[in-house]
């Protein structure tokens, strides 16, 4: 909506109404924010900054946490297919419990619920890598559906922004011909 930054630090403001909505702190004072059509009550949720704070990490620590959340979508997507109550899978059980909590959570990622949190991240990942039409894990399609619909209403914005930076570009050009 207004500058789709990833809000890492500090405080968010987040519609409870509306899904996916959050406002950076600096949006949210701006009162020239495009909102699109969310008008309601905003709540501010101070961010875990512990989270963001990966930027100190050494190039072999990023791989190790790519490849550890690479081993946690595989699960997932192990957990989403299997219905053996007797996996052999050490994991499969704990992974199927954290994707029932996820449906089930009362508080939510947005309320700060952390395995709500960490299995959303892991299905919005899963979910951008994903080119099934049938795919089998909990809310795929619909996040791919969220993704590709926030990626329209963007380049709709960044559409309209150059149109009106053309405008004014030939508004400029036309003045200073006479």
């Amino acid at each position: 909506m207004a500058c789709n930054r990833e809000i890492a630090s500090g405080i968010r403001h987040h519609c409870n109404v509306c899904s996916d909505f959050d406002l950076c702190d600096d949006c949210f004072r701006d009162p020239d924010t495009n909102r699109g059509t969310c008008n309601h009550k905003l709540e501010a949720i101070k961010v875990d900054t512990a989270q963001s704070e990966n930027s100190g990490l050494t190039e072999e620590q990023r791989k190790e946490r790519q490849r550890n959340i690479q081993l946690h979508i595989t699960l997932i997507e192990h957990a989403s297919r299997c219905n053996s109550s007797s996996c052999k899978s050490s994991n499969c059980m704990k992974m199927k419990s954290y994707l029932k909590h996820g449906s089930t959570c009362t508080v939510k990622a947005s309320g700060g619920c952390k395995i709500c949190k960490r299995i959303w991240t892991l299905l919005r990942i899963h979910a951008q890598q994903c080119k099934s039409s049938s795919c089998a894990i909990p809310q795929c399609i619909a996040i791919r559906k969220r993704i590709r619909q926030l990626q329209l209403k963007q380049q709709a914005m960044d559409d309209r922004r150059r149109q009106e930076m053309n405008r004014h570009y030939r508004m400029g050009m036309m003045s200073s011909d006479n």
